[in-house]
């Protein structure tokens, strides 16, 4: 018997953490599957190498960067947040074709649920795929947001292609927007590198009791992290949604949803 495959596809892939917190869960839930795999797909070969995994048996693929333009395209029928966002992260395959979701922004909600960020007013700084489902996220909370992108023209499209009202920060207008916010995200990749540092945000015009979140994981604590707890901030890395939009992928394959808890984070080095 040919068992059920699932994989994470995205190049690079070789520092997907999913293949740990999905065969944990493979493995804790005794799902009779193969374990979930990693596997490096270049953007020029999407179709072909997608068409040749479901082939082998993969009936459920997770999609990470730069590919999620690219399975949303290949998609036969798409969920309304992948419609919006033009983008997927989760393909499901069965015998009517191929479903595609998106599954980031239930995971950026999920990774922030107990913070009573509800309606209140939030800054991202970014405007590309992951600060579109942030976006995303925030406007279903019915937050109140300032976007701060370098190139402003992204993010007024990314206001437009959503269809939300926000308001485009320039580097004046940032610091007096901050001083009344409740949460600041970072969707950048700044900061990922060694030694790269992440100066977008003056720390010292920021709302006292403001969270700060990185959706950086790796590492864990980015210089951005760094200098906001230093200056008595709550802060958080993107390894919560991670894990929470993981969780609904999982469900969406296995029909189970899986724990979120001190296993999980002990098996991707957490605690």
């Amino acid at each position: 018997m040919t068992h059920k495959k699932t994989a994470v596809i995205g190049d690079p892939i070789d520092h997907s953490l999913s293949p740990k917190i999905h065969n944990h869960w493979i493995e804790r839930e005794r799902i009779d599957v193969a374990a979930y795999q990693k596997i490096n797909i270049k953007k020029e070969s999407f179709n072909r190498d997608v068409d040749r995994l479901i082939e082998e048996g993969y009936y459920g693929l997770n999609v990470t960067v730069p590919l999620k333009e690219e399975a949303y395209k290949y998609c036969d029928k798409t969920s309304d947040v992948a419609k919006t966002l033009k983008a997927v992260n989760t393909l499901i395959i069965n015998k009517d074709g191929v479903y595609g979701d998106n599954t980031d922004p239930i995971g950026f909600e999920k990774s922030i649920a107990n913070r009573g960020l509800n309606k209140k007013l939030c800054v991202v700084l970014g405007a590309g795929g992951s600060a579109r489902a942030v976006v995303y996220a925030l406007t279903q909370m019915k937050c109140e947001i300032g976007i701060y992108n370098r190139t402003k023209e992204n993010a007024e499209s990314l206001c437009s292609d959503l269809g939300v009202k926000a308001t485009i920060l320039t580097e004046t207008t940032i610091s007096e927007f901050v001083g009344s916010s409740h949460l600041v995200v970072n969707t950048t990749s700044l900061g990922q590198q060694e030694g790269e540092e992440n100066n977008l945000i003056d720390f010292n015009s920021l709302n006292s009791s403001a969270h700060v979140y990185d959706l950086i994981y790796n590492p864990s604590r980015t210089t951005f992290l760094r200098h906001a707890e230093k200056n008595g901030f709550t802060v958080q890395n993107g390894l919560e949604m991670l894990a929470h939009q993981a969780a609904q992928s999982f469900k969406l394959w296995h029909d189970i949803m899986p724990e979120i808890d001190d296993d999980l984070m002990s098996v991707l080095g957490v605690g």
